[in-house]
């Protein structure tokens, strides 16, 4: 994981925007909304429009992105988006903490400002989802915690500086995320990892492009919603700021706690699984303010939400990353998409925070009987989203292709074989076999199981040939570790079988167990750990074991040199 970080540096830049969320808007140290209401004259409309309108321009922003993509295309592809975008957060966001009294046009300049730093963030989200989704998955799972890392890092260091200062401060970050993007970018586009080799070329249409999340859509808006609602009792308690410090130090050990879970089993990075360890931890919050009253509760439910929200990121950051990994949606729509719900999710929170803590300062409600009220409606929502078992809530699918992966180790004449290894494999894996089918009309060759579209046979070039059939497992062209599809098409062309037979061979020859076989066959593609573990259903560390005895059996010592042998034309 270390090596992959130090490899990816500038991929951290990620963190440095998600340092500017929280330090601007979840964790207090910037709060000068109440100044700026103040300067504008007061009242719960303004401080209403205050709250809502960076988020209300950022929800926008991200509709108009999805929609442009099929006439406009991705984002990334004006290069003066990836300039602009930074520059107008970083020149926006003092606007929304500086009050500038007497001035009678402060709400107007307020309004720019907002609708600059809502639009400008939208398309940073976007932009870092699509370098994301070009990166390796081990890649992926080992940068988004690590960013996430560093968010909680700056957001800690922000907090122990004066008011003013950290408003200068937390204006930088967007700037440097920005300068990490366009150095990142051009490396990573140019050597999409064979992981991602199902990258669609086209965006889906803008219905079916929203209505894919299905009710994982709901479930994402659901759990924003409630943290933020979750985080608005410490708002109106009497906690003293300089204790968020400690809730930033624990929500940060804490996200590091789920995302080693979630990267260490096979198909935990989804929303499903987000949700079983969120769902308990946020009622508990809601508990502690029942149990321990409207101050200690307070912090302790704000604690809870902040770190739910930290956690939630890098599940959401990794899966989004996947999902469109796996041809579901194009980077742009899968990224696009799934900030919408997040920041739909927060702006309904706002809105019912608002009333709900005018009615507590009322004494209309107490906060034990709204946080009642609360865990209620939470349950209900994540059963909810939870009884979906649609394309995006969850890894899970009706068939494995553990047969496929099997089939891609053994030579065309010896399939019904590999086709009865691949079955017991499957079996002793808990999970029902589909080799998959020949999509004549499609793409020739996509092995398909469940929800999932599986290339591991073949790589599309530039003109979308050369792909074998679902039968013969193989591809065209040797495979280079970090190559994109177009260029390992180009590359030496060779039989569609050749992989497969080739990886047969040398296991025999090295005398390579059956589960060995089928690691050996997805790594001879240029698959990385992470693809593995979730290919054959296996934990990270038994993935890993399974390519160390690989590389120790065929006296090779990096996958690079592992592809090598197996394009070789000795044995």
């Amino acid at each position: 994981m270390i090596g992959e970080i130090k490899a990816n540096a500038r991929c951290l830049g990620w963190g440095f925007l998600l340092a500017w969320v929280f330090c601007a808007f979840y964790s207090g140290s910037m709060d000068g909304s109440s100044m700026v209401v103040d300067a504008m004259g007061g009242g719960v409309a303004r401080r209403l429009a205050v709250s809502v309108l960076p988020v209300g321009s950022a929800v926008v922003s991200l509709i108009v992105i999805v929609a442009a993509e099929r006439r406009l295309g991705p984002p990334t592809n004006c290069r003066a988006l990836v300039v602009a975008a930074p520059l107008a957060v970083v020149v926006a966001t003092p606007m929304l903490f500086l009050p500038v009294y007497g001035f009678a046009a402060t709400p107007l300049l307020f309004a720019v400002s907002a609708i600059f730093t809502g639009a400008g963030s939208a398309l940073m989200w976007v932009m870092w989802g699509q370098l994301y989704t070009r990166l390796p998955q081990d890649a992926v799972e080992s940068c988004a915690p690590a960013s996430a890392f560093v968010a909680a890092l700056l957001s800690i260091a922000t907090m122990a500086v004066p008011h003013g200062a950290s408003i200068a401060l937390v204006s930088i970050y967007p700037l440097i995320s920005g300068v990490l993007l366009w150095h990142a970018w051009p490396e990573v586009s140019a050597s999409a990892s064979a992981d991602h080799a199902s990258l669609p070329a086209d965006p889906l249409p803008l219905r079916e492009a929203f209505g894919s999340m299905g009710r994982g859509g709901f479930g994402i808006l659901a759990a924003c919603m409630f943290v933020s609602i979750e985080g608005s009792f410490w708002a109106s308690s009497s906690v003293d700021a300089s204790h968020a410090v400690i809730i930033f130090v624990v929500s940060a050990l804490f996200m590091a706690v789920v995302s080693v879970s979630a990267t260490a089993g096979p198909r935990r990075v989804s929303l499903s699984f987000a949700y079983r360890w969120m769902c308990p931890l946020m009622v508990a919050g809601f508990a502690a303010i029942i149990v321990l009253g409207a101050k200690t509760g307070a912090f302790a439910a704000a604690g809870v939400g902040i770190a739910s929200r930290f956690a939630f990121c890098v599940i959401t950051q990794m899966y989004f990353a996947s999902y469109a990994a796996r041809g579901a949606a194009t980077p742009v729509q899968s990224y696009a998409v799934g900030w919408l719900f997040v920041h739909v999710g927060d702006l309904l929170g706002l809105l019912v925070s608002f009333p709900l803590q005018d009615a507590i300062g009322a004494s209309v409600i107490e906060p034990s009987g709204a946080a009642a009220v609360l865990i209620v409606a939470l349950v209900a929502a994540v059963m909810l989203a939870l009884n979906d078992e649609t394309r995006f809530l969850s890894w899970e699918t009706p068939q494995s292709y553990a047969g496929a992966v099997c089939a891609a180790s053994a030579p065309a004449a010896g399939m019904d074989a590999a086709v009865g290894a691949g079955a017991g494999a499957a079996t002793d894996a808990g999970a029902a076999v589909d080799i998959g089918t020949v999509d004549a009309a499609g793409a020739a060759g996509e092995a398909k199981a469940g929800h999932l579209v599986l290339r591991p046979q073949s790589v599309r070039g530039a003109g979308g040939e050369g792909e074998g059939a679902a039968g013969e497992m193989g591809v065209s062209a040797p495979v280079a570790v970090g190559a994109s599809p177009s260029a390992i098409s180009s590359q030496n062309p060779q039989p569609v079988d050749f992989i497969g037979q080739r990886v047969a061979l040398l296991a025999r020859e090295h005398k390579l167990t059956p589960r060995e076989t089928e690691v050996f066959g997805l790594l001879a593609h240029g698959r990385s750990i992470p693809y593995v573990r979730d290919a054959l259903i296996i934990s990270r560390d038994t993935a890993a074991t399974h390519a160390k005895h690989i590389y120790a059996k065929l006296d090779v010592h990096s996958r690079q040199e592992l592809i090598d042998l197996v394009m070789s034309n000795e044995l």
